[in-house]
């Protein structure tokens, strides 16, 4: 299932996630691989956490 999400707390349940910037995939991985590298997803959580 493909599923488009605006609220990280759902990216974060998937078992895959696709980073979509300007039409164009950047990024693809699991939650926690995402998070641990310095990409626009972990830029996202930052943001969303406040950080």
């Amino acid at each position: 299932m493909i599923s488009i999400a605006h609220r990280l707390q759902t990216a974060h349940d998937a078992d895959r996630v696709a980073v979509m910037e300007a039409g164009r995939m950047v990024e693809l991985g699991p939650h926690a691989e995402l998070s641990a590298v310095d990409g626009p997803y972990a830029a996202l959580r930052r943001s969303w956490n406040g950080a």
